[in-house]
């Protein structure tokens, strides 16, 4: 029986009647048309809008490439179209259709790690035995190997491979990755959820109770071509995790690197990586002669043979005995012996000869770069380990040589970036455990460093390029945040989340914004900072609100309120505690104590920055607009749009357009909605504002549907759905919905 999707029904209706509307013709004579092409009667459109899925893929194709081509589709519903297609291999018809997108980025998402490595070295076998693995109607997939034979680098490497379309192997549109390495046993299957939640760009379903959760994610995996790689998992304790991914749904696959086979997986397509051969050693140590200027070939292959046995055919082994030639002035006959000499404890005696040749500054830049996960620039570097810009980049160069840090540069207007192999990083914070007095001074610094570069970001409304700063830094100062405050710097933290929030808010980051507020709390509680206790609060209190978390948000009002009160809060702290006082109101349908707020707060907000005037008079035109009352609504949207415009508040100027919009279209004049919308539509775009563009799209639709174009208004209610649904905002999302089944199901 041919496999069925309402969804993609509804979608193929929307392509059909586009094509009609946009060439002046019936549907019946489009899919007489259509017919012909694929070589299928009219009656068998019929039924493929009906729901019924082609079993072939060209027909999919063809159908899709019409709608797009002749209905002028965008590329939001060809997206939903294929998935509802179950068209495993989209990328390639997408970049087709939508070239200039797919080159942006198109619809593919991906958190992979930046590779430890600066070249691959092609493991040709163990490459071959993996993809054909992942071909195998098996869910997972296991690398098994010693430390630093190179399961993360090959792992990492086939994952980037896999994402790109007409490759070798099989295609997948996603690729989520999670290792349990900086933090070995802390791994299990709701961190995965999470992440999983996070790589799709749905934060909104973290807020979601577990089981919720764990559903809501295998249905988004259902309609995407994702492949979960898991490294470190000999670590992982967690049984549930096992278990739901030996059930992972289809057409979902799973990729795990271990030092040992788990015993629930040794039924699952396992590869074995053991050491290099010696074509894979040559080409190995041609790359790294080359780097260290050693010699323009490798040695004879003759003279190979003694250094691949003494290292195992390690490839870590061999980047740090190389490394070792150089600075110990050995040639490869006794690199060979040396080796030989400490097999019974070969990193540890490799480790302790590199360690022995470094210099201070280059320890402790050694000894520093594991405070970074996500890596580290040279001016980082050499602030945190308080090394002088020369001597740093001469440790750079040292530690590169000797194989104890991995160099990045995505692009060459970019500075570098340094990361460290897991078994340096695991050594150098071996060292850095022996030097206390060192590790203290630099974690300072550390902090310093990321509270200097928070503090440029900060609450940049009116310069909101500003946030670019924290474009490639975030992980590691959310990584800085959580140091603080579990080692009980609760000042530090504060002020590390006080430069980081508008950050988060911007970019749609709701799940971190309400993990570092939860810390702001409790580091506020132990310093008996009540100011510094409410703003976290109201801020939580806030995105609950939004979100219609009135449960979790009521948990924490209570405490807000009782602390409102102090007579010495600043006025700023006062406006927080209010809004949040106003939004949780206005969520619970009190729109007349939320309206009350923030007229009350109206004279408060005169005296602070002008991007809270702003904000307080676009709320209380929300209210009384809510309350019907449109006229002076309209008066204080625009009063609030002017002085926006003349402050530099752009995402207050897109908040009012759009409120001024809906206005006009439920006075039905489609004429001024058009205006506004089409104001707004470029610079949302730009500045990447899921919660302007949702609304965006929900009034787009809204336009649409006055304007009698059921096929835009459809579109334009997909794409608010989805971004709703990301960003967890129930009540817009059931109207939207609602609008939705509306339309594709008329009442009679």
């Amino acid at each position: 029986m041919a496999p069925r999707s309402d969804e993609f029904g509804r979608l193929l209706k929307a392509g059909i009647s586009s094509i009609a509307h946009c060439e002046g013709k019936t549907a019946p004579v489009v899919e007489e048309w259509l017919g012909s092409q694929i070589g299928v009667t009219g009656f068998t459109i019929q039924r493929y809008k009906s729901g019924s899925i082609p079993a072939e893929p060209r027909t999919v194709r063809l159908l899709a490439e019409a709608c797009v081509q002749r209905g002028f589709l965008n590329r939001t519903w060809l997206e939903h179209f294929l998935a509802a297609a179950r068209y495993h291999h989209p990328e390639a018809l997408m970049s087709q259709l939508f070239p200039a997108i797919a080159a942006a980025g198109g619809g593919s998402h991906a958190n992979l790690p930046a590779p430890t490595y600066s070249k691959f070295v092609m493991r040709a076998q163990a490459y071959a035995d993996v993809v054909e693995g992942l071909g195998q109607r098996t869910p997972v997939v296991l690398i098994t190997s010693l430390g630093g034979m190179g399961k993360t680098s090959l792992a990492r490497e086939i994952a980037a491979q896999c994402m790109v379309a007409d490759g070798e192997g099989p295609y997948f549109d996603t690729v989520v990755w999670l290792s349990d390495k900086d933090r070995p046993g802390t791994t299990n299957l709701s961190l995965l959820l999470d992440e999983i939640a996070r790589t799709l760009d749905y934060p909104g379903l973290l807020q979601l109770a577990y089981d919720e959760k764990r559903l809501a994610v295998e249905q988004l995996l259902r309609h995407r071509c994702a492949l979960l790689v898991i490294d470190n998992y000999e670590t992982i304790t967690d049984g549930a995790l096992d278990s739901w991914l030996l059930r992972v749904p289809e057409p979902t696959k799973v990729l795990i690197t271990t030092r040992k086979a788990p015993a629930m997986f040794r039924a699952s397509w396992l590869v074995d990586l053991g050491g290099m051969t010696e074509d894979e050693a040559l080409a190995l140590i041609n790359y790294r002669l080359r780097a260290l200027k050693l010699g323009p070939t490798a040695p004879d292959a003759i003279l190979l043979g003694p250094l691949l046995a003494a290292a195992g055919g390690n490839p870590k082994a061999i980047e740090l005995a190389l490394g070792l030639m150089k600075y110990e002035h050995w040639h490869i006959r006794q690199a060979s012996d040396e080796l030989y000499a400490a097999r019974g404890e070969l990193f540890d005696d490799l480790f302790a000869r590199s360690w022995a040749l470094l210099d201070e500054p280059a320890r402790r830049i050694l000894m520093v770069l594991p405070f970074c996960a996500e890596g580290a620039d040279a001016t980082a570097l050499s602030a945190i380990a308080e090394v002088p810009a020369s001597a740093c980049t001469r440790a750079i160069a040292l530690l590169d040589d000797l194989a104890l840090l991995d160099r990045q540069q995505a692009h060459l207007e970019q500075p570098p970036r340094f990361t460290q192999h897991p078994l340096v990083r695991a050594f150098a914070l071996a060292r850095l455990a022996e030097a206390p007095a060192f590790e203290l001074a630099a974690r300072q610094q550390w902090l310093r460093w990321y509270g200097e570069l928070a503090n440029k970001v900060g609450f940049c409304w009116n310069d909101l390029s500003r946030l670019e700063l924290l474009d490639s830094e975030h992980g590691n100062l959310h990584q800085a945040i959580e140091w603080a405050f579990s080692h009980q710097h609760y000042a530090e933290t504060i002020a590390l989340i006080e430069g980081v929030r508008y950050y988060y808010n911007v970019r749609g980051l709701w799940d971190n914004r309400l993990t570092i507020n939860r810390m702001r709390v409790e580091s506020a509680r132990q310093l008996g900072d009540s100011a510094n206790e409410a703003l976290g609060l109201a801020f939580d209190i806030e995105i609950y609100s939004k979100q219609s978390l009135l449960e979790l948000a009521a948990g924490l009002i209570e405490r807000l309120n009782a602390l409102a009160d102090d007579p010495t809060f600043s006025a700023d702290v006062q406006f927080e505690i209010g809004h949040a006082q106003a939004l949780y109101a206005r969520a619970c349908g009190d729109n007349t104590s939320a309206e009350q707020i923030w007229r009350r707060m109206l004279g408060l907000s005169a005296t602070l920055a002008a991007q809270k005037y702003i904000v307080n008079r676009r709320w209380l035109a929300i209210s009384r607009y809510q309350q019907g009352d449109i006229d002076e609504s309209l008066q204080l949207f625009h009063a609030s749009l002017a002085d926006a415009r003349t402050s530099g508040d752009v995402r207050s100027v897109l908040g009012n357009t759009l409120k001024i919009a809906s206005i006009a279209l439920d006075q039905g004049d489609t004429d001024a909605a058009s205006v506004a919308l089409a104001e707004c539509r470029a610079e949302a775009e730009q500045l990447r504002d899921r919660r302007r563009l949702s609304e965006l799209h929900w009034l787009s639709a809204r336009l649409h549907l006055l304007q009698g174009d059921t096929t835009m208004a459809r579109t334009n209610l997909l794409a608010a759905i989805d971004l709703f649904n990301r960003l967890g905002m129930r009540r817009e999302l059931a109207e939207a919905q609602a609008a939705l089944d509306n339309l594709d199901n008329p009442r009679s």
